[in-house]
């Protein structure tokens, strides 16, 4: 969990990095969180993401969708 991020850009966005974020390569993750929704993307692995963002408290809680086709 990290703490809720200063807004940027008059409220309309916020940008912020996790460090070891990555689901996939335990590398940085930028996210952006937008009125339209979170966007996410490692510079390692080149993971794009769409998280859903929820305020716990004085933090951040980040989940992702699994999905897969067989």
């Amino acid at each position: 969990m990290t703490s809720i991020p200063d807004l940027i850009g008059e409220g309309r966005f916020a940008e912020f990095t996790l460090s070891e974020g990555c689901l996939l390569c335990g590398g940085e993750v930028s996210i952006r969180a937008t009125p339209s929704g979170a966007h996410s993307y490692c510079p390692t692995c080149h993971w794009l993401s769409r998280p859903r963002m929820k305020v716990r408290g004085e933090g951040l809680e980040l989940s992702y969708s699994a999905v897969a086709n067989a």
